[in-house]
């Protein structure tokens, strides 16, 4: 059986190693192209992005591991099936829950390194990248460009946009009203433009102007104006608030200890309280889930003879989207209020359970 046992493991931590990987690329490619974007705009450089993506890892590696679980299990189990292993081991007598024993004990392990993870790295994780993204974006007036909204700069300076293009950081469809102390305003339209930075903490900023239209009142009335056309202006704009500010810590930011000492000073039934309390509830279903999709994905994977190979992994990604879809929306109305936020977060690992518990005696009877 030790034998038995190691074979297994060895045939599931290759597709779960791969599926770790999977996912937090798939989950992280936003980031990442938006991270290439502040290098490419000479922001940050490459040290910089690898310590953001360092920063990110935490928090997805958190959420992947569950659903790598199920689908190294659904693999592993699944190749064990189609190659009538399987069949072999419970013609010999084995039942198949010491088949799978020693999946459940790996699972076992993967969740308290998961448990871990949710509560000490991923905190310290979203602290440290909300500062270091802070430090890079504080001269660069483009990143917190409202689009469709008006825009105050400083008191003379007021801009709106129609829209920001996500890779090279350009505006589009400009218009600027600058007033002067003691003069009126005048309004500038322009194609598209760009801001220069001065460096992180110059007290200033070009904004670089391309193809536009300056209407400047020639009379106290504004009846009277000045139109100018240009290829290109540049226009330097002073800036406010220019320090760093303390990042605020939010629920996901705490361990379990603070959550805990956060919850003690919060009124029960508030949404505070509710948040709060969904938070530190999901710090320990969510690793739980790992166990769990062990237990559920294991008798999915086994068919019959040769048939079906790939239905069990097909199941396995419609769980994994059940179940997020499910703990989402539970989530929510746990925070609201609408139903005990215990039970909110709990609930999905509750009716998943069930499911994998009547799945695996009906497989055992086959």
């Amino acid at each position: 059986m030790k034998i038995l046992r190691n074979y297994i493991v060895k045939e599931f931590i290759p597709p779960y190693l791969g599926s770790v990987a999977f996912f937090s690329v798939l989950l992280l490619l936003e980031r990442i192209m938006s991270f290439v974007g502040l290098v490419a705009r000479g922001y940050a450089d490459i040290f910089d992005l690898l310590l953001l993506l360092f920063y990110s890892l935490p928090p997805t590696i958190a959420i992947t591991m569950p659903m790598s679980v199920i689908m190294g299990a659904l693999v592993a189990v699944g190749r064990l099936s189609h190659d009538s292993e399987i069949t072999a081991m419970r013609a010999a007598g084995i039942r198949l829950s010491r088949i799978f024993v020693s999946l459940y004990i790996v699972g076992a392990i993967i969740a308290g390194l998961s448990f871990y993870i949710g509560d000490r790295l991923v905190p310290s994780g979203n602290i440290r990248f909300r500062t270091l993204y802070q430090r890079l974006t504080l001269a660069r007036p483009e990143m917190n460009i409202d689009m469709h909204s008006i825009n105050k700069v400083n008191p003379e300076v007021t801009l709106l946009v129609e829209s920001v293009d996500d890779r090279t950081g350009e505006l589009i469809d400009i218009t600027i009203f600058e007033r002067e102390k003691g003069q009126y305003a005048r309004t500038i339209t322009a194609e598209r433009g760009w801001f220069i930075s001065e460096g992180e903490w110059s007290r200033s900023v070009i904004l670089r102007l391309k193809n536009g239209v300056v209407v400047d009142p020639r009379d106290r009335q504004a009846v009277r104006f000045d139109a100018t056309v240009f290829d290109r202006l540049d226009i330097t704009i002073k800036l406010e608030h220019r320090e760093l500010k303390n990042i605020a810590r939010t629920p996901r930011d705490m361990n379990i200890k603070e959550l805990l000492e956060a919850i003690n000073g919060k009124k029960s039934g508030t949404k505070e309280y509710n948040i709060y309390k969904v938070e530190l509830n999901k710090r320990i279903a969510i690793p739980f889930a790992c166990l769990l999709f062990v237990f559920i994905g294991t008798p999915f994977a086994i068919t019959r003879g040769r048939s079906g190979r790939g239905l069990g992994l097909g199941i396995g990604v419609l769980i994994i989207f059940f179940y997020y879809l499910f703990l989402l929306v539970l989530e929510r109305l746990g925070k609201r209020g609408t139903i005990p936020p215990d039970l909110a977060v709990w609930l999905p690992n509750i009716v998943f359970a069930m499911a994998g518990i009547v799945n695996m005696i009906r497989k055992s009877r086959i």
